[in-house]
């Protein structure tokens, strides 16, 4: 054992992911320059077995190319090794470069090499790499738990590090932009919703990846894997395994992201990705893909999220494809109405316009509202009560309207706009008055100031049926030539808790009355919950487990496949200005219903609790003109 290796007592700090090798004297016997060299059996041998395990070797010598390549090709070794560094310059330059093109940290590569002066040197520049002298580590190396990689005798790792070498090569020989460059690599990315497929991957990419994993939610014990488990079946929780490919290969699943999304929230559980494309702008592209969701990153990270302005050379595919683009990621889409749809949303086209129902200011404001898709936008552009009320608001009811005429695919779902009443405002503006959420805050705060200027109604079934007719027939007159229309059913099965007959009946009239509606229009599709959604992905009467809103997904973008040429045509033609059709005076068929007051909007317990509240507050200013009057 060396003098210097004597001083020195290695430790394997962190997995090992690659190791770069000095040649002379450590990978073998002797100095290439000054004459003949012995090859080490040994460390052949280790190369092996590292690349076996998925664990990469490159080389730093100061050496002449052709002539260390000449050597080690004979040995029948060369291709085991990746971005060698041979050329008589600083060997701390050799490693930055190893680093950048390898798309690794520092932390995980081990550095090789005979000399003290070397060692020191990358020791100062990179103090948190594995630096050690050959007699120190190369004799126990394939014995470290660190050096324990995975079975990989395929060399599907080392065939993915030769792709990323060449596009490297490739890169760094070009005059191209980089964005320019991205754009002739042919980047094809598919999403995989059946992440249970992936789950081994998932987990060990979520707790060995740290580069680019933006989230650091390890999954490291069984309890924490169960929890990701039970979370997977949750109907509010996202998540999709990401694959990706270009013209230099295909890189396999290299991401993946759970997300937590409903009404009151939009966020990432886990956001992480392999190293493999880094630089390639997917980790953007996906975060923008899926609404640009609430983030907490955990620092250190290589790459913030964002950053490029605009990603134009990602094409999406189908997963398992050849390359075919998949027929609704490739549309521009809309979706109008319940809470439902922000879950199928999470399956749809980047190219996206989400009208769904959320909670603002702990008050949940609805999009499954006639009055969102048949007030007269005149109204709605001047009416100055609209934007007093807890309800979707001025800007999203015109955008809505706006974009509906320009959109590929429309996804519409009103069954829960069968319940409820309606409020008329004094410039005559309709919103629905939903029992959980306006109509709840109405019956417990009756005294808003809001409240005063407006009117409220109950319709019966028929009058409700026919505004939903009604909207539907808007929708038809307005939407885009050739733009497939998809309303979704209702669920009438039995869940965890049994459908009440009124309930059952209610849903079943619905869907009776929207297949009937599609069934003579070419361009209009009836998708029937009770028949896409298996009964044991119910969480709820309303509500499914990820895999049912997945199967949602699956049988629309199958429908919209069969009908591309429809839509292609439609594409090519040019836009046309929306059809008036008939008026439609809202208002008055609002006004038709029942009057009801607006302390009691759903009945008399509701009204006693709001009296209650009423009560309260008047005993609270009669207290306030007491202690004032004392002092």
């Amino acid at each position: 054992m060396s003098e210097y290796a004597s001083l020195k007592i290695f430790e394997a700090t962190a997995a090992i992911k690659l190791v770069v090798w000095d040649m002379d004297d450590t990978f073998w016997h002797g100095t290439l320059s000054e004459g003949g060299v012995t090859l080490i059996d040994r460390n052949i041998s280790i190369v092996r077995e590292l690349v076996d395990r998925g664990i990469m070797s490159s080389i730093s010598s100061k050496n002449e190319h052709e002539a260390v390549k000449q050597v080690l090709a004979d040995a029948g070794i060369w291709d085991l090794f990746v971005f060698p560094q041979i050329s008589w310059n600083a060997k701390g330059g050799a490693l930055e470069t190893i680093i950048n093109h390898a798309n690794l940290r520092a932390d995980n590569i081990l550095f090789v090499d005979d000399n003290p002066i070397n060692l020191e040197e990358i020791r100062f520049r990179f103090p948190t790499m594995m630096v050690a002298h050959p007699d120190e580590v190369l004799e126990g190396l394939l014995d470290l738990p660190q050096a324990k990689g995975k079975d990989d005798r395929k060399h599907s790792r080392l065939e993915q590090y030769k792709n990323l070498e060449k596009k490297v090569s490739e890169q760094t020989g070009t005059t191209l932009s980089n964005e320019d460059f991205l754009r002739q690599c042919e980047v094809k990315l598919s999403f995989d919703f059946d992440v249970e497929a992936h789950f081994d991957r998932i987990v060990e990419l979520v707790n060995r990846s740290n580069q680019l994993n933006y989230t650091k939610v390890r999954l490291e014990t069984d309890e924490a894997i169960a929890d990701f488990r039970a979370k997977l079946q949750r109907h509010d929780i996202m998540s999709a395994a990401i694959s990706a490919r270009d013209r230099y290969g295909d890189h396999g699943m290299i991401g993946f992201y759970m997300q937590h999304k409903d009404e009151r929230q939009n966020r990432l559980i886990h956001y992480v990705w392999s190293c493999r494309m880094m630089n390639a702008g997917l980790e953007q592209y996906v975060y923008e893909r899926i609404g640009s969701p609430d983030i907490t990153v955990a620092e250190p990270v290589s790459n913030p999220i964002v950053t490029f302005p605009k990603i134009d050379w990602i094409e999406e595919v189908a997963a398992n494809d050849d390359g075919g683009a998949s027929a609704l990621a490739a549309q521009q889409l809309l979706l109008i109405g319940s809470c439902d749809l922000s879950a199928v949303a999470s399956y749809c086209s980047r190219d996206r316009r989400e009208y769904v129902n959320a909670v603002k200011n702990d008050i949940m404001t609805r999009c499954d509202d006639f009055g969102f898709i048949l007030n007269d936008p005149a109204k709605v552009a001047a009416s100055s009560v609209i934007e007093t009320l807890p309800a979707w608001g001025r800007d999203e009811f015109l955008d809505f309207h706006r974009e509906l005429p320009q959109r590929d695919v429309v996804i519409i779902s009103l069954s829960a706009a069968l319940r409820g009443a309606h409020l008329v405002t004094s410039d005559d503006v309709v919103v629905r008055v939903h029992p959980n959420g306006l109509g709840e805050h109405i019956d417990a705060h009756p005294w808003e100031e809001f409240l005063a200027p407006c009117s409220f109604y109950g319709l019966d079934l028929t009058q409700k049926l026919a505004l939903l007719n009604e909207s539907f027939d808007h929708v038809r007159r307005t939407a885009k030539p050739g733009a497939q229309i998809f309303v979704l059913g209702a669920n009438t099965r039995d869940a965890a808790m049994p459908l009440s007959a009124t309930d059952r009946e209610l849903m079943t009239t619905y869907n009776a009355v929207c297949e009937a509606y599609c069934a003579p229009l070419a361009d209009w599709h009836y998708v029937s919950i009770d028949a896409v959604v298996p009964k044991e992905q119910l969480v709820d009467d309303r509500h499914y487990t990820r895999i049912g809103y997945f199967a949602i997904a699956t049988d629309i973008n199958r429908r919209i496949a069969e009908a591309a040429p429809a839509i292609e045509a439609a594409g090519e033609a040019p836009h046309a200005a929306a059809a008036s059709g008939r008026p439609f005076d809202l208002v008055k068929a609002i006004r038709a219903g029942q009057r009801l007051s607006r302390f009691t909007v759903f009945g008399p317990e509701r009204k006693d609790q709001g009296m209650i509240a009423l009560s309260r507050r008047v005993l609270n200013r009669s207290l306030k003109r007491v202690v004032a009057a004392v002092r």
